[in-house]
This record gives C-alpha cells, structure tokens and sequence, in this order.
C-alpha cells in the first residue's frame, strides 16, 4: 500500500531520520547550508514540494505525471554516477570490460586522493579488485574513488572518459546535460529534472538487470581480505546504499542519491508496483525546519510516488484485432499487421473506465509492402476524446507480383473502382 496514512509517514520519517544519520557522514559534499526552497506544485494538482526542481513519470510511456521547475539546470552531484555506470555497463556488453576482471586502482583512484568530504569505497595501493566489486562501490557506496577508477579503466583517462560522457549525452539528444568529471563533485556538472528522468527511463530499459544487481543492494563491504596485496593491513569498512527508501517504501529498487553545496540534495528514485514503474527525480533539497535535507529528499521522494500510484494507472488497452489487408499487385495476397509499439496509455484513474480503443487501418494495399511500414493504428480515447495512437505496422514483407498479376488486378481494381494505398514508412 502506498504511504500516505499518518501513522505509516511518521514511521517512515522516523526510520529515514535514523538512516540519514548513520549515512550522514559521506555526502560527496560539504554540509548543508539552511537554505529554503519554493514550494512546487504539478500541472492539476499533485503535492508541493520543498526542491528548487522536480519530475515523475511513467517509464514504459515516459508520460510526466509531475512536473515543477523540471527544466532548470542544477548540478546532479553523484547522480552523475548513472552516466558513469551506464558507460561502463555498455563497455561490459560490448566485451571491452569483464565483471571478473581483476583490477588494481592506480593512484588517481585512491581514496587519499579524492578532495575533501568526498564519498569513497577506500580504494588505495597494494588493493585488487574485480570489475563487479568496483561497480558496487560506484553505486552502493557512491564511491567518488571508483568513478575515476571506471573511467580509468573504460577511457584510458578521466579527460578521455568526461569527453565519452558529453558524446553520449549529446547522441541521446539532451541539451542541458554536461559532464567534467565523473564521480559528480563538481558543481560545473549540469542536469534537468526532465533530461535526467528521461535518462534514467532509458538507462532501466537498456539495463534492467543493474536493479537487482547494483541499485537494490542494501550494504557493501570493502576491502575483504582477497583485495589486499603486499604488507597492506587495512580494515573493511561496511557501507549502506544512500537510497533509504530501498526496503521501506514498496517497490523501490533504485537509484541514486547525491549532494554538493552548490546543489543541495538530490535524488532520483524509481519503484515498480501493480505492473506500472515510476521515476522520479528531485533536485536542490536542502534542510528547512530542523529535518536534514537528506531525509526530506526521501520523505519528498515518498510524496511523489505515493501521488503517482494513488492518482494514476496504466492500461493496457484491448481492442478487436486488425484484419489483414488485401495486397493487390503483390507476391502474397494479404500481409499480417500488428502495432508497434504496443498500445499502453497512463490516465488518471477516474478516467480509466471511460477508456475505449479502435482499429483505423487499409483493407486495401499496393505492392510492394516493406515489414514496418505503416498501414492504420489503434486509436486510444477517453469519453470520445483521442488521447492517443500507436501505428499499425506491416508485420512482413510482400514484393510485387509478376506480369500477369499485376495485369489481372489492374482489371479487377478498374472494374470495381477500388483505389489501392500504398504504405508509407514511419517512425
């Protein structure tokens, strides 16, 4: 059940208070400043929120559910780890990168290096590692020593690593999003709310075992005695993952949370419930009221998806299925159809029974036919009004006839006055 009941949101502060306090003592920046932020409020209501900068949407559709000050650039702090991961999950599945690959930090990487107040997972001299246990440092313990370890290690060089960042931000068409430096300390990092949330959405989609892997574990402990080498005598050191929400607030199981001066708090948190996951990022959360920033950005946080999973749904809509046209001039005489991609809405939950969806499609085509392209679509509308539509796409491909059917049809589609269409090709 969501939280939203009185005794259930003490509860839940109270258990955030004593987690932002066991955790207080590695931010990745410098302490709060005390300053206070506007209120928030989302388009036709949702709650107002104490942060310079909001945003929730759907991650199946991308709808934005939220929205407050979602297109002011603030620096995301360690939430520039996800590009970090993200860059070195892609080397992984390109096989440039091995999880049981044993590493041995070089000196950028070492703890003792790191600028002040820096989050760190300890790497240092005499240490070995494999690439798994340094991705858990990277996300578990924020660990601003293993993102220049990543980098190292995925670029060759944290100059040459910022510069994959930026080309990578850039293909994926955000504007705003600019990288210096990997672990997130630098307040001449730039993100949105939205950019950031758009990335997170595509980030899950394209690596969706990280939740489980990384994002959802509770405490890591590094170094173990299997990472020393040499004369080096150095303790572990058990950390827990930054995000309290994770195991007290259902669903949750990602992603990250960070903090610079110039920021304040920031988190970008998603969570899956009754089939519909939700992302939500909230950006410059400082202390107000005696309450640490920390633990409002996750009570802010719990406000945000208790609003989205209380107001809306996510359907998926059924409808009679397409008939398969009739190609004339063609090799086959019909082609399957079917849309792309499948028709899912998110509407307020009011709406849902109101909800109807219809096939528009051609019953007649002309050769040739190419897989994918577009021939009708599945139109979604509430009491009458469309709200949405997914393409009704050529499930293959139907070359065009040889003479003698071409003629034939030419004939029959005189006679009967039927004007075949042509399908056109569509993203």
């Amino acid at each position: 059940m969501p939280i939203t009941s009185l005794p259930a949101r003490f509860f839940l502060l109270l258990a955030l208070l004593l987690a932002a306090a066991s955790a207080g003592a590695a931010t990745g920046g410098a302490a709060a400043t005390g300053r206070t932020a506007a209120p928030g409020s989302g388009p036709g209501g949702g709650p107002q929120l104490a942060a310079r900068s909001a945003i929730l949407l759907e991650e199946v559709t991308g709808t934005v559910l939220y929205e407050y000050h979602a297109d002011e650039p603030i620096p995301p702090a360690s939430l520039t780890k996800l590009m970090t991961l993200h860059l070195a999950l892609r080397a992984i599945e390109e096989g440039r990168l091995e999880p049981s690959e044993v590493l041995v930090p070089g000196p950028d990487a070492w703890a003792r290096n790191m600028p002040p107040r820096s989050s760190l997972m300890f790497l240092g001299p005499n240490q070995k590692l494999t690439v798994a246990q340094l991705l858990k440092g990277l996300v578990v313990d924020s660990g601003n020593d293993a993102a220049m370890e990543v980098a190292d290690r995925v670029a060759g060089s944290v100059p040459a690593f910022v510069d994959m960042m930026n080309r990578e931000a850039v293909r994926l068409g955000y504007r705003v999003m600019h990288f210096v430096e990997p672990s997130g300390i630098s307040a001449s990092n730039r993100v949105t709310a939205r950019e950031y949330a758009e990335f997170a959405r595509r980030f899950i989609a394209l690596h969706p075992d990280s939740l489980s892997e990384l994002f959802s574990v509770r405490e890591f402990t590094y170094p173990l005695q299997e990472n020393l080498t040499g004369d080096n005598r150095q303790k572990p050191v058990t950390q827990s993952n930054r995000n309290v929400l994770l195991g007290r607030y259902e669903g949750v199981d990602g992603l990250k949370t960070g903090y610079i001066d110039e920021s304040g708090y920031n988190i970008a948190v998603t969570a899956e419930r009754d089939g519909m996951r939700l992302v939500c990022v909230i950006l410059g959360v400082v202390d107000s009221h005696g309450l640490s920033g920390a633990v409002l950005r996750a009570t802010e946080s719990a406000r945000l998806l208790d609003y989205g999973y209380g107001e809306f749904v996510l359907i998926r809509p059924s409808y009679e299925p397409p008939a398969a046209p009739h190609v004339w001039k063609g090799a086959a005489r019909t082609v399957r159809v079917a849309p792309s991609p499948a028709p899912v809405v998110v509407v307020p939950k009011e709406q849902a029974s109101a909800l109807t969806a219809s096939v528009i499609q051609d019953l007649d085509l002309e050769a040739p036919v190419r897989a994918g392209q577009v021939v009708g679509a599945v139109v979604v509308s509430v009491g009458g009004r469309e709200i949405a539509r997914f393409p009704l796409r050529a499930a293959a491909e139907v070359a065009r006839g040889n003479f003698l059917r071409r003629a034939l049809d030419s004939i029959v589609l005189f006679a009967r006055g039927i004007t075949p269409v042509r399908p056109v090709d569509a993203p």
